[in-house]
């Protein structure tokens, strides 16, 4: 079978520094639970590069491959970003509860293509004009492979979910909430993979490659299980006027390495809680200087076109 292949563009490295920790989520199934922070420059997160890669790739989370490839076709690549930010404006009118959560959906975008190696079917935004409003419960969804088990192929449809709050606790709290409904809800965002995205987002060829993983059928051709994605944004919680520069970068990774100790078995936790321990989670985890503010300031900046 042809490979299903990411659509993020290069560049992320030079956005994102991970964090290493000792903690594991512990599951059966395939996990991961990793940290990372933005660049830093007098003791606050700095957004610039972010920024420009937010805008160098968000005509990729916006639109369909097959758009993309119209773009192309069409010789308007350069197009691509003001259309995708003109598309946002009218989703959202500009509606700060939705923008900042878009920024989430964005990173979570960003962290499963390129740490997970897992390529997006669709995002949020994709779905919103086919479906009703319970797929809006999902922040998009990506298709994981992970080789041959047993005598088949194997994936996993990896529903995705974020949230950015200034307490990392409430972040996790009301990340599960919506994990939660988009369990209950999974029947209806397949449906709209089945019966609409298929034929409008793809071209012939991955159509029916897609098709024969994810459709059922009486001859089984794969095996498909669901799992989660999960993006989490929080305050960091240092007072910059505390330290110096290179006390401060000390300072991060340890509060960093704490802030995970604190709360991976808080995670653990809410995964039995709700009954989602026979699925795979895959949590990626940034600090912000002031998550409430700067998630809106962000999408605001890139919605104007700046950098």
């Amino acid at each position: 079978m042809q490979q299903f292949t990411k659509t993020l563009k290069k560049g992320f490295d030079g956005v994102f520094t991970e964090v290493t920790h000792t903690e594991s989520l512990g599951l059966r199934n395939p996990n991961q639970l990793r940290m990372f922070h933005l660049d830093v420059a007098n003791n606050t997160f700095s957004f610039d590069a972010l920024h420009e890669f937010l805008l160098r790739n968000i005509g990729r989370y916006v639109f369909s491959r097959a758009k993309m490839e119209q773009f192309r076709i069409d010789d308007d690549l350069e197009v691509v970003g003001a259309k995708a930010i003109g598309l946002l404006r009218d989703a959202y009118k500009m509606d700060e509860e939705w923008i900042g959560e878009e920024l989430g959906d964005v990173m979570l975008y960003v962290f499963l293509e390129q740490i997970l190696g897992a390529p997006k079917l669709f995002s949020k935004i994709e779905l919103a004009p086919f479906g009703d409003q319970s797929v809006l419960h999902s922040g998009g969804v990506h298709l994981l492979s992970l080789g041959n088990t047993g005598t088949m192929p194997s994936y996993q449809m990896i529903f995705g979910k974020s949230n950015i709050i200034g307490d990392l606790q409430d972040a996790i709290d009301n990340a599960f909430e919506s994990l939660v409904e988009i369990r209950d809800n999974t029947g209806s965002e397949l449906k709209v993979v089945e019966s609409t995205v298929f034929s409008q987002a793809y071209d012939p060829q991955t159509t029916n490659y897609l098709k024969s993983i994810i459709l059922p059928s009486k001859k089984k051709n794969a095996s498909v299980d669901k799992a989660f994605g999960v993006f989490l944004g929080y305050s960091l919680g240092l007072d910059p006027d505390n330290y110096s520069n290179t006390e401060f970068r000390e300072e991060l990774m340890l509060k960093m390495d704490t802030d995970i100790k604190a709360h991976v078995a808080y995670i653990i936790e809410k995964i039995k809680e709700t009954n989602l321990g026979t699925h795979s989670f895959y949590f990626y985890i940034l600090p912000f200087n002031d998550a409430d503010g700067e998630k809106q300031n962000i999408m605001n900046t890139l919605l104007k076109g700046a950098v």
